[in-house]
């Protein structure tokens, strides 16, 4: 192995244990709240799909927490939001948009996507062909069914009689986790089978109430860190306390921002002002290694310590077999070399 290479590597095994253990201690220190990834890259990354109500949340969350990031960047991306959010032609694009794809992002979006089951004709429509699949051939699906049955309830919850529709757009466009559709899809059997909408109707009502506060497209953004419909819960609750923050700390740490929320939700603004911003090794660390679970951190920062370790111990010489320098510049001489001169007494 050449001395270059030698190099490279003992540099690639220091980088690599100097980012786990940055990553690991700012996971396991339960004291730190650092910002993972910067409010501004994430709106700026959300610009590209053209998430604006999600990106104007994202812009008023920095410019009430300037510490958190650039000012001046959050207050030039609010008001291109704020342009494209009230344009009268961007609503009619993102109505279109949301009648086609179905997926909302924001108010127009949401009607556009809901505008069949919001006159009670998806409702049916959606009864009609999931019935007829249960009956044929036993593959209905079960969530698109009770929630459908809801949506022609109004005795569930009449005051957000909107909530199954956007529960099943979001379903359709894979906006919720696996596992909160297992416990959707547990509540919707039980639903159908004894006829009691509680604990459906209890999820949809979260839906509906957080829908409300953080908006239809925050609010798909923000269901990818829902497990469970306590999770649901607590961020329904929590962003009744401060929409904005809440919406952030689901956003940007993910399900562990989730767990950090208390069941009433009323820690929110307090979690808010114990945040930090990252430092720059802490993001280069989170960008390299930040997806990959703790006990592959454990043995990448074993290994590369390991590495560096053994680079660092002195090498012991293999002398057998070899010649050195001075050997073979003086040769071995003896008394009956040939090459000898011979000395006689006269």
């Amino acid at each position: 192995m050449t001395r270059p290479f030698r190099f490279l590597l003992l540099c690639g095994a220091i980088a690599i244990a100097v980012f786990s253990a940055v990553e690991l201690s700012n996971r396991f220190d339960e004291q730190s709240w650092v910002l993972p990834v910067d409010p501004i890259d994430e709106a700026t990354r959300l610009v590209s799909e053209r998430r604006w109500a999600e990106v104007k949340l994202l812009a008023d969350f920095v410019l009430e927490n300037p510490r958190l990031g650039d000012e001046q960047a959050a207050a030039d991306l609010k008001r291109t939001a704020d342009m494209e959010l009230n344009s009268f032609w961007g609503k009619v694009r993102r109505f279109a948009r949301g009648a086609a794809t179905g997926e909302p992002t924001d108010g127009a979006s949401m009607l556009g996507s809901l505008s069949l089951d919001l006159f009670v004709i998806g409702d049916i429509r959606d009864l009609a062909v999931q019935g007829w699949k249960e009956m044929q051939y036993g593959e209905g699906d079960t969530i698109i069914l009770a929630l459908s049955a809801i949506g022609l309830t109004t005795t569930i919850a009449p005051h957000i009689d909107w909530a199954p529709a956007l529960l099943k757009a979001l379903k359709r466009t894979g906006a919720l986790t696996r596992v909160f559709l297992r416990s959707l899809k547990n509540a919707s059997r039980v639903a159908l089978k004894t006829g009691k909408f509680d604990g459906l109707g209890k999820m949809a009502s979260d839906v509906g109430r957080t829908a409300r506060r953080l908006g239809p497209g925050p609010l798909r953004g923000a269901m990818r860190s829902v497990d469970s419909a306590e999770d649901l819960a607590k961020i329904a609750k929590a962003s009744k306390v401060d929409a904005r923050g809440t919406y952030a700390i689901t956003r940007l740490f993910g399900k562990p921002g989730v767990k950090r929320l208390s069941k009433d939700g009323k820690n929110v603004s307090k979690l808010v002002t114990t945040m930090k911003a990252g430092s720059r090794l802490g993001k280069i660390a989170k960008k390299s290694v930040g997806t990959l679970p703790n006990s592959w951190l454990f043995a990448l920062l074993l290994l590369s310590g390991l590495s560096v370790l053994g680079s660092l111990l002195p090498r012991r010489r293999r002398l057998k077999g070899r010649t050195t320098v001075h050997e073979r510049a003086e040769p071995q001489l003896n008394d009956h070399s040939p090459s000898t001169p011979q000395h006689t007494n006269r």
